[in-house]
């Protein structure tokens, strides 16, 4: 028996003693859950019900706008309850996936101690739990929790091994982003389980008119100085869009850093994507919203939120100018930076 099969054994006696006390287990995802997450909180409904033969529901917080993740849970038929119709206090027992207690991106009220949490992102405190697994060298929480399953040898439904593909597929890029050898064959293993038809309609959705006024904005209003890239987006009408923008920027031949804001529900949402193998997208993102608001995430991936509770356009302005202020001394230059637009003619 190998050194990760065994300790994983210990991990699910364990979590058979944190179950004990729980009669359904409230999963909760970060809010404007990614494939990750959704993936991540199928694989452990699954575990528990099967293995532990306990109730489960998952909870998420804002909105699934993204066309690939609507597609996702509707042709994966996820079960999902928003978090505005969950009575909080019914539950002795909530997990939480992809996400932590004092990341501040999820909709678990304060007062609400979750009772397990299983991660791949880098820990900010200590956490006060009966269960927990951290684990930061992983490139997606759901290969994490998919360790789980071989560990009880349970079997694979179909919709969960084209979950989990797409989900791996989703956060490292294709396999590019934060990955190590076991994160390439846990996908290469799964994929042949997958349903090669729903993946290619979750990868390839009808995309709705805003998506392309959205991308229209962005490429308008996007700006660019040496290997850096920026836009602000204004009002979106998700904070999905924000990240997705950013994504785009990054595949520019002479980006290498590329950082998208919008402004959503009082928030700014901030999306942050180097491609840089060495860099820290997470910790210069925390650094560049530090005393603002919150921010996380892994080498060449990151997000965050600030708050802002006047409505003048010019307030929103103004922190929007500090965010790319922080993102040049961050990187080292001066704040007068000469930004150029992006889709200007450059002959040189």
């Amino acid at each position: 028996m190998s050194n990760t099969l065994q300790k994983t054994k210990k991990k699910l006696e364990k979590l058979a003693n944190v179950l004990d006390k729980c009669g359904t287990l409230l999963i909760v995802t970060h809010d404007y859950p990614d494939p990750d997450a959704l993936a991540s909180a199928m694989v452990l409904s699954y575990l528990v019900r099967k293995r532990y033969r306990k109730r489960t529901r998952i909870a998420y917080g804002g909105l699934i706008t993204r066309a690939e993740n609507r597609a996702m849970v509707k042709q994966l038929k996820i079960k999902l309850t928003h978090a505005d119709k969950i009575r909080w206090n019914r539950y002795r027992c909530v997990a939480m996936v992809d996400t932590q207690p004092p990341f501040g991106n999820h909709s678990l009220p304060e007062e609400i101690k979750p009772t397990i949490v299983i991660d791949h992102h880098p820990k900010k405190e200590a956490l006060q739990v009966d269960f927990e697994d951290i684990e930061t060298e992983t490139g997606a929480s759901v290969i994490l929790l998919l360790q789980y399953l071989k560990a009880a040898e349970l079997e694979l439904p179909v919709n969960l091994a084209t979950a989990i593909t797409y989900a791996i597929r989703s956060e490292t890029q294709e396999l590019s982003r934060d990955t190590t050898k076991n994160d390439i064959n846990t996908y290469l293993d799964i994929y042949l389980k997958a349903n090669k038809r729903k993946l290619a309609r979750i990868y390839n959705p009808k995309l709705p008119k805003s998506y392309f006024v959205l991308l229209h904005r962005a490429l308008q209003n996007a700006m660019v100085f040496r290997h850096l890239a920026h836009v602000h987006l204004g009002e979106v009408e998700s904070p999905e869009f924000v990240s997705q923008v950013a994504d785009i920027l990054l595949r520019h031949e002479r980006i290498s850093w590329a950082l998208a804001t919008g402004r959503f529900d009082d928030e700014l949402f901030i999306s942050l994507r180097c491609g840089r193998p060495n860099s820290n997208a997470g910790n210069t993102l925390r650094q560049i919203v530090a005393n603002l608001g919150v921010a996380g995430g892994h080498a060449r991936i990151a997000g965050g939120q600030v708050p802002l509770n006047e409505h003048q356009d010019t307030s929103w302005e103004e922190l929007e100018h500090q965010i790319i202020e922080r993102f040049l001394q961050k990187l080292r230059y001066a704040k007068e930076a000469e930004w150029k637009p992006m889709l200007v003619r450059d002959e040189t």
